[in-house]
């Protein structure tokens, strides 16, 4: 029994010693391989920041630092992705050529709109006569001014048409798609469209933002004439509608009243518009002066009294 007692004992401190060293080779394992996956994910942020930090991308990137706070945002992309999804209106450009898309969100009309009245309004020589436009232009046309004096750009506007046909110089959902900004939904995203459908002559897309749902507009495109990006990956827009349930209703309501604010909430937006902003987006802009006059006459008069104080 002394015997079987020692023997045990012997046993046991052998599985005991087999038992770490096993351990031992198990944990140095698992930590080599997390060294591995730390070094391959470290290159791929490494691969990726190189890739994804072209010349396009780091020119939208200072001019969404610079607008972010005024309510824009900003994002980079070529005429050859525009070009491949647009048949109708071209980009007569290099197709490598450095472009951003622009557009504005809540704060333009609620926190911008009134210092620009305030502070601007009486110097800006802008011929455009929306009162948002004008402020949207000065405040993009000064920053790339700001930040890229020596280069030669285009900078279009929603609003820019073609002198000869009258169509938009850019479409820019497609620019914005393109971009990967916002989800540009058409009729041929939708498999089995409704009845009815095809007896009705037009029926227009529609973008939305992962961000912002349908609460932003879209203000412009600045073309870098003179640089030209070839490394610059597309990527896609997010789909937020992952149901084609859903981007028919959204593509219907947006097609039979396009003030009804339902197809902007198809997504959970960051922002939504005031109540004031939804009642002056609503309004076509040939029936706006009134609107604008009472939010220059709020915005001085606010201003008046700040200076009072």
């Amino acid at each position: 029994s002394r015997m079987s007692r020692s023997f045990k004992l012997s046993y046991y401190n052998e599985y005991k010693s087999y038992l770490r060293i096993n351990m031992n080779f198990w944990i140095y394992t698992a930590v080599a391989a997390q060294v591995v996956v730390a070094a391959i994910f470290v290159c791929g942020l490494l691969y990726f920041h190189f890739k994804a930090n072209t010349v396009t991308v780091k020119i939208a990137t200072q001019l969404d630092k610079h607008l972010k706070s005024y309510g824009f945002d900003v994002a980079p992309f070529i005429p050859e992705w525009y070009n491949s999804m647009s048949s109708v209106v071209k980009m007569e450009y290099h197709p490598k050529t450095a472009c951003v898309v622009i557009i504005s969100n809540a704060k333009l009309f609620d926190e911008t709109l009134p210092n620009y009245i305030k502070e601007s309004l009486k110097d800006d020589e802008n011929s455009t006569k929306d009162i948002i436009d004008k402020c949207a232009a000065f405040y993009i046309k000064n920053a790339v001014k700001e930040l890229f004096p020596e280069e030669k750009t285009d900078i279009i506007f929603d609003y820019d048409l073609q002198a000869s046909s009258r169509l938009p110089k850019i479409n820019m959902q497609t620019a914005g798609h393109a971009a990967g900004l916002a989800y540009y939904y058409q009729v041929k995203d939708i498999k089995n469209p409704p009845p009815g459908w095809e007896h009705k002559s037009k029926m227009y897309g529609c973008s939305i933002s992962p961000k912002y749902g349908g609460w932003f507009a879209y203000r412009a495109v600045v073309v870098f004439k003179d640089i030209q990006d070839d490394e610059i990956e597309y990527l896609s827009p997010y789909d937020s509608l992952d149901d084609q349930s859903k981007k028919i209703e959204l593509l219907d309501i947006f097609n039979s009243d396009w003030k009804d604010i339902r197809w902007r909430d198809a997504v959970t937006a960051l922002q939504r518009y005031s109540q004031e902003q939804i009642e002056y987006f609503n309004t076509l802009p040939t029936q706006r002066q009134d609107l604008t006059e009472s939010l220059i006459t709020s915005a001085l008069s606010d201003e008046a009294s700040r200076k009072s104080q």
